[in-house]
């Protein structure tokens, strides 16, 4: 059997994704394909077992629904394997990882049955903006072939994540089932982390790094120890989730979540560690914080404190006042904490600089460097691959900057303001709750404020940019939502749309 012949078929599933049809056709694709994986062929193809994503995306669409794809099948592709475990189906089709075999039947099913449902406004317009410049900056720096497979990464990357979360995450019991989805991911992920500081290798790669030959998961020491960083690819990047992850748990903190009795081995997990007499909740946020911990990463352990303090806004029984506060601190301490830093990194005469400090200073000589470069190209950039490279800096640790080189400054120009317009909207959105109720919106614009922070000093990469316009679909279904938000209307009753799932990933 060929690769073509494979892609057909998988194809050929996706498209007739009819409820009573996709079951008889999983398990016909399975029984063809058997003898394949046992021939001498399978045998340099082993990264197409990246295609069971899709499979089982299709099979749980089929059984349990499309909310259910996204909690069993989704959110697990995306959270817990590395974006280089990729698969290359036949030539003419992009390379795909994990995460966008498995949203590809679920866009689909996605675009069947909620087409009508979805509308053009102001967030999608700026999106239509982002992804069409970025697109047509691509294919002048590097031609139509290259920019086609780009605007696939986009499509599947960042507009899929967005739709789930305008679409999918519809009421209340969905923002609780998929944060909490995300909180017990992560504490899966605890002793792989734990495992990694120790071993200096994810047990994710070791288990299933053989299937994916060459997608490596580098190694990046500091004080002579490991910085952890899973399956994200990068340390900071994994202390960006991680941050995001615990924000989420925060809120469901405030919701009282963790207070009820817990279904499954998480709640066998809170009755075999009663003995530390602490609650749950603090239990799963010492776990995150020693995540946050282990990646040894500055920026976004800064970015974190940065954005707990937005979220906590919303706590406040005067918001606007501890709004106004919030920000004159952020301001004064944004300015303290650069000339600060510019002393760090400026030595006397004949006093050496430390190494810490060289790793701060990287990053101004680097942008000075690179200056020129981008004003050569500056509108449209040089294309996502072929940016030029100065010996010994080869790393552009600054997100903005880099998408400027890329595709020229008007890009991080747009998605500065997808972002801006995203935590002002949450912002004014989180004022009008409920007293008593810890708003979800200022949740969303603690994350973003948290990730700008921490994009300042690494790249935009793995799972970090889908994770972004992932939440800001989710927090625009939030804030277009009929329903009154509030823990007294939503928390404990029957939700006005009958759930098609009895249970969540627990």
């Amino acid at each position: 059997m060929t690769r073509l012949t494979l892609f057909i078929v998988t194809a050929l599933i996706i498209l007739m994704a009819q409820h009573r049809q996709i079951d008889k056709l999983v398990r016909g694709w399975a029984r063809a394909t058997r003898a394949f994986w046992i021939s001498s062929e399978a045998s340099y193809m082993t990264n197409y077992i990246a295609l069971l994503a899709t499979v089982l995306a299709l099979r749980m669409i089929a059984r349990r629904g499309l909310e259910q794809a996204v909690l069993r099948v989704w959110l697990p592709a995306f959270l817990f394997f590395p974006f280089n475990f990729t698969v290359k189906i036949i030539s003419g089709i992009p390379v795909m990882n994990i995460m966008q075999t498995a949203i590809l039947p679920i866009l689909a099913t996605l675009w069947r049955d909620k087409q009508s449902d979805m509308n053009f406004g102001t967030m999608e317009k700026f999106l239509a903006v982002y992804v069409v410049f970025r697109v047509f900056a691509d294919f002048l720096g590097r031609g139509y072939s290259d920019a086609q497979n780009y605007a696939f990464q986009m499509i599947t990357v960042l507009i899929g994540p967005y739709l789930i979360g305008r679409y999918v995450i519809n009421r209340r019991e969905m923002d609780m089932a998929v944060a909490r989805t995300c909180v017990v991911i992560f504490v899966v992920l605890f002793p792989m982390f734990a495992y990694e500081l120790k071993f200096w290798t994810s047990p994710i790669f070791t288990i299933f790094g053989k299937f994916f030959p060459g997608a490596g998961s580098g190694l990046s020491l500091r004080y002579g120890l490991a910085r952890t960083s899973g399956p994200f690819g990068h340390p900071i990047l994994a202390c960006v989730m991680i941050v995001t992850v615990y924000r989420l748990h925060r809120w469901l903190t405030w919701m009282g979540e963790w207070k009820k009795p817990q279904p499954g081995w998480l709640g066998k997990l809170e009755k075999n560690t009663r003995w530390m007499k602490i609650s749950l909740s603090s239990k799963i946020s010492i776990l995150l914080i020693l995540m946050s911990l282990m990646t040894i990463s500055r920026g976004p352990w800064i970015g974190g404190f940065a954005g707990a303090g937005l979220a906590m806004v919303g706590n406040a029984k005067n918001r606007k006042k501890a709004l106004i506060i919030f920000v004159l601190v952020l301001g004064v301490g944004g300015g303290l904490g650069k000339t600060a830093l510019d002393d760090y990194i400026t030595p006397e005469d004949g006093e050496a600089i430390s190494g810490e400090a060289q790793t701060m200073l990287y990053r101004k000589v680097m942008i000075e460097r690179y200056k020129e470069f981008m004003y050569e190209k500056m509108w449209f950039g040089w294309g996502l691959t072929t940016r030029p490279q100065i010996k010994g800096m080869e790393s552009i640790d600054n997100a903005f900057f880099l998408m400027a080189l890329q595709h020229g400054v008007i890009a991080p120009g747009i998605f500065v303001g997808i972002f801006g317009y995203a935590i002002i909207t949450q912002i004014l959105f989180g004022l009008t709750a409920p007293a008593k109720d810890p708003p979800l919106g200022f949740t969303f614009a603690g994350i973003y404020l948290a990730a700008f922070i921490s994009f300042a000093s690494v790249y935009m990469g793995s799972q970090t940019e889908p994770i972004l316009f992932f939440l800001l679909g989710w927090g625009e279904s939030v804030k277009n939502r009929r329903e009154i938000i509030g823990s007294s209307a939503t928390i404990g009753e029957t939700p006005a749309v009958k759930s098609p799932f009895r249970r969540i990933l627990c």
